[in-house]
């Protein structure tokens, strides 16, 4: 009610002021032919609500993030003005996630189909992600010192077995099934078959698509393309002989190369983007909305606050009872994590689904726990070269006695059950007890798999071969019926939209709102962010995720960057 008299009072304030405001519009509009985008090396899906304080902490990181989100608004600003010609994006080495490329090419070719001019400028060269994304446009710019290197994907794991074994430290896996490969880092010294076949469908799934764009920008097939990466590195005169680029340039020379003058200026993105958006006078009361929900991260009770349970579930409810939100999207980027939470999450999906449309939006990877949360949401969409599936179970038992017995620790039990020290590292299982896990880890597996065949309106018999841990891309997963649509957050929006029993002038209206419900965490030191990304890292998510509760996870952790 205040938020709605204190607007009130602005506009009122401000309607003397509408006719300078207009003049001053009119003649603050930007004029030149062509939009310039100068896009920061990280870009994401779109960027969450902070605490204010965070916010503060976190500055430096922020204005180094670019948004596919706010690339999207912008191209439906540049779609509807007839003045625009085109847009160039001046495009660094990108640290971006595939799916999150592959929403970034599809907007370049909607720019394209609208009758858009597209150009990408290469000022610092670029790989496999550059290349696939530059290769939507018209035309591509390279600096003349600048390199593009094409090597092939690769994946590779790092297996801390024969560490561990220096050491005197034993990890004992419990999974279901043959392709829950979680802990294998850390119980094997090599690949396992069904990890090497799964990671290679990864792996081919991803050049796949990396040799058509490649192809297609060539005018070759997929299979000659593929001998661009016999050649690996371009440079100058060599790219353009190869149709990886059309002309050399700076990105100082970009105005002149796309003919505009003091008149008719390149206009940068930002302010073009920010005139677009200005409003004078503000809406008194707060429209409605599509709430968007993020599960981001190891799902837990004490990780980070995106994947934290609690703050999930408060998020959830927080949508399910404000009569504003009309739907909620399900924003899923996570491996998985603790059965238990996964379960809690999911408990709130369906309650929240109860009272309004639900559809779930797969990110980088939503698989295990992550794809367990969004069974039985109304519609699943996800972005081709996203990483889903994973349905089943892991746990894992450490044995560290042969440590304990190097540094001198001796370990006296009282025990009042014959089972109580089980999970205790300074003994081995009985068979009895590993026949105890073994039948809890069969439990979980079958009500996941009872779980997903329920969400998707198929027999066990029918998911149970889809299952079995394995993970898929979501191209694939489509094809199997895991996943119900191909296709950015955007095309997750207008699914959602269209099941939102609404005026069709309101459905048109609604805008997603990220919402958030959780405390201040500051950033981790570095020294931390270190270990994160180290094989360390390995450990410590393991031992993070096994400490909580049973230790019975619906996880899929130690999937390697594809590069």
């Amino acid at each position: 009610m205040l938020r709605s008299v204190a607007r009130l009072i602005r506009n009122i304030l401000c309607v003397p002021f509408a006719p300078f405001w207009a003049i001053a519009r009119w003649f603050g509009r930007p004029k030149g032919p062509w939009v310039v985008v100068r896009l920061k090396p990280r870009l994401v899906e779109a960027r969450q609500p902070l605490p204010w304080l965070r916010r503060l902490l976190e500055s430096s990181a922020i204005h180094r993030t670019s948004s596919l989100a706010a690339i999207r608004r912008l191209a439906d600003c540049v779609i509807s003005d007839r003045a625009v010609k085109g847009v160039a994006f001046v495009l660094p080495p990108m640290t971006a996630g595939w799916s999150v490329c592959v929403g970034f090419r599809d907007q370049i070719q909607r720019l394209r189909r609208h009758g858009k001019a597209t150009v990408v400028m290469l000022q610092r060269g670029g790989g496999h992600k550059e290349l696939y994304v530059a290769s939507a446009a018209e035309r591509i710019y390279l600096a003349p010192r600048a390199t593009i290197t094409l090597l092939g994907l690769s994946a590779s794991s790092h297996y801390v077995k024969p560490l561990l074994d220096r050491v005197g430290v034993e990890v004992e896996p419990f999974a279901r099934k043959e392709f829950k490969t979680a802990a294998e880092r850390v119980t094997r010294d090599s690949m396992s078959e069904p990890q090497r076949e799964q990671l290679q469908a990864v792996v081919d799934g991803y050049t796949e698509n990396v040799l058509a764009a490649l192809a297609e920008r060539t005018g070759t097939t997929p299979e000659q393309a593929r001998k661009l990466f016999e050649t690996g590195v371009f440079r100058g005169e060599d790219a353009i002989a190869a149709r990886l680029v059309d002309k050399l340039a700076y990105e100082d020379e970009l105005e002149e190369l796309l003919g505009c003058d003091k008149q008719h200026p390149l206009m940068e993105a930002n302010r073009y983007f920010a005139f677009k958006e200005r409003r004078l006078f503000r809406p008194l009361r707060r429209p409605p909305y599509i709430a968007v929900v993020a599960i981001k991260g190891a799902i837990s009770e004490s990780g980070a606050p995106t994947g934290r349970r609690a703050s999930i579930v408060g998020a959830l409810r927080r949508a399910r009872r404000d009569r504003r939100a009309l739907g909620v999207l399900l924003w899923v980027d996570s491996p998985g994590g603790s059965a238990e939470a996964s379960d809690l999450i999911h408990r709130e999906v369906v309650r929240v689904k109860e009272k309004k449309p639900v559809v779930a939006y797969f990110g980088e990877v939503a698989a295990s726990g992550g794809y367990y949360v969004a069974t039985h949401v109304d519609s699943i969409v996800a972005q081709p070269l996203s990483i889903t599936g994973s349905i089943g179970v892991v746990s894992a038992r450490l044995l560290a006695r042969e440590l304990l017995d190097k540094v001198g620790i001796r370990t006296e039990v009282l025990r009042t059950g014959p089972h109580a020290d089980l999970f205790s590292p300074h003994r081995a299982l009985t068979d009895d007890e590993r026949a105890l896990l073994n039948r809890e880890l069969d439990a979980f597996y079958d009500s996941f798999v009872g779980l997903v065949a329920e969400g998707r309106g198929r027999s066990i018999e029918e998911i149970e071969p889809l299952a079995r841990g394995r993970v898929w891309l979501a191209a694939e997963a489509h094809r199997l019926g895991l996943v119900d649509e191909l296709g950015g957050m955007d095309s997750a929006l207008d699914l959602l939209k269209a099941r939102i029993d609404v005026a069709p002038r309101l459905r048109e209206r609604l805008e997603p709102m990220v919402i958030a419900n959780y405390r201040l965490d500051p950033p981790p030191p570095a020294a931390q962010a270190w270990i994160d990304e180290s094989v360390l890292g390995t450990l410590k998510d393991l031992g993070l995720l096994l400490s909580e509760g049973s230790g019975v996870l619906y996880h899929v952790l130690f999937l390697p960057r594809i590069r």
